[in-house]
């Protein structure tokens, strides 16, 4: 591990017991809809309920595994920001909780959407590695305002908002579902509509952060996403 380890905020009790209420909130999700991957994550680093986790104790483990590490940030990082880290196997990690009040809305990544939600898909290699590659593409378009929200597109349909098909049925694989109550019950529902994972309408198609997504992409398994990184790259060309 660099000796330069970021270090994360100390959080009071009652935050603490607010992150507790999230993480049991989602048992059913973990149980039934979410990715196994997902859960194998949540073990691997050491993610449990009982509070919020030490982000040098999770980035010791992950960083064992697949070179990334978690990095506190203080709010909704910027796009060029956000792939920059990816690009240098980094990701943000909010360092505040959201009010426990409304256990159900954040107005920007907290550290249970960020580091529940996302850090334990980055314990798998090949997740790991596809997002250290779109990071290091992106930041070739950083100047490119065009082309930079066309990866910001590609990011939330394919690895915030994504669900997956499995031998077991239909499970979600995207940090913006796994993180929220409403959405992982919402996304399995009848109500969005669900389409077969297309890079060409992924790239123009914009979204809201504010609402329940009306529309999701299925892929027909991770290696799908994981080898999607070429095509996408031709149709920005």
């Amino acid at each position: 591990m660099a000796s330069s380890e970021p270090t994360m905020r100390h959080f009071t009790p009652a935050e603490h017991d607010t992150w507790r209420a999230l993480f049991a909130r989602l048992s059913h999700c973990r149980a039934n809809l979410a990715h196994p991957q997902f859960n194998d994550g949540l073990q691997a680093l050491g993610i449990t309920g009982e509070c919020i986790p030490s982000l040098a104790a999770v980035n010791e483990r992950l960083f064992a595994l697949t070179g990334w590490r978690g990095v506190p940030v203080t709010g909704l990082e910027d796009a060029s920001s956000f792939f920059r880290l990816l690009a240098n196997r980094e990701f943000p990690i909010g360092a505040f909780i959201r009010d426990a009040k409304d256990l159900s809305y954040t107005p920007a990544p907290d550290v249970f959407h960020d580091m529940y939600g996302h850090l334990p898909l980055f314990a798998d290699p090949a997740y790991a590695d596809f997002n250290h590659r779109i990071g290091q593409l992106a930041t070739r378009y950083l100047e490119d305002p065009l082309q930079l929200r066309r990866f910001e597109r590609f990011y939330w349909f394919a690895l915030e908002f994504p669900l997956v098909e499995t031998t077991s049925g239909r499970r979600i694989f995207g940090g913006g579902i796994l993180s929220s109550f409403g959405e992982s019950a919402y996304a399995l529902s009848n109500e969005p509509e669900t389409c077969p994972f297309d890079l060409l309408v992924i790239r123009d198609l914009e979204y809201r952060i504010d609402v329940m997504q009306p529309r999701l992409f299925v892929l027909d398994g991770p290696a799908t996403l994981y080898s999607s990184l070429p095509q996408f790259e031709r149709l920005i060309a």
